[in-house]
């Protein structure tokens, strides 16, 4: 493997690590900050205890505490529990257990992860903002189905909403959501180039 394609896989491998503890740190966070739980978790005492609950613990709704404004006219955090896809999306998986939502989300981001692999081994070396973008999109894969591995659920906490208007609000969504919608914009924004385009171009 020569030194471009090491460079292009260091890349990959940090935005990936980066990407995921973000995700789960922002989540923790979410729990910590706008819930009681932890407080009321076994052996919640100390970083250890605290993120051990954390893991532990399920459905924490009814210990949610009020939204933090962010700012008033658009933003706050709330304390939301995901068992559906990014931004509550396929709600028709309702009546199906738990388990198997969890086996369809994970065959689904082990085929999402296999392709991006697949398609980052062709990826030209100086190719970054590509290299970049696939990374976030596998990245967000990644964090969301972990938390569903962990929890049964995905746990989201930034709450957007029209001017003054809770009742008019974007779904919920959390950082892993936002790896993977900035991650698609970017492929789409800047997409790869031809090959028949780039060989014109030399």
């Amino acid at each position: 493997m020569n030194g471009g394609s090491w460079s292009k896989w260091r890349l990959v491998l940090a935005i990936l690590v980066l990407g995921l503890l973000a995700d789960h740190g922002s989540k923790y966070l979410a729990v910590s900050r706008l819930t009681t739980a932890l407080e009321h978790g076994a052996d919640a005492g100390g970083v250890a205890g605290r993120v051990r609950a954390f893991y532990g613990l399920r459905h924490l709704e009814s210990y949610s505490t009020e939204p933090y404004v962010v700012w008033a006219p658009l933003w706050r955090m709330r304390y939301a529990e995901n068992p559906y896809a990014a931004f509550s999306l396929f709600s028709m998986f309702s009546n199906v257990s738990p388990e198997a939502r969890t086996a369809f989300f994970g065959v689904v981001t082990a085929l999402a992860v296999f392709f991006i692999l697949r398609f980052l081994r062709k990826v030209e070396p100086g190719q970054r903002l590509l290299q970049a973008a696939l990374s976030m999109v596998m990245a967000g894969a990644i964090g969301n189905f972990t938390d569903r591995l962990a929890h049964g659920y995905v746990i989201d906490f930034v709450d957007w909403y029209w001017w003054r208007r809770p009742d008019l609000y974007w779904p919920t969504f959390n950082v892993a959501d936002s790896l993977i919608v900035v991650g698609v914009a970017l492929l789409l924004l800047f997409p790869a180039p031809q090959p028949e385009r780039a060989a014109a171009r030399e």
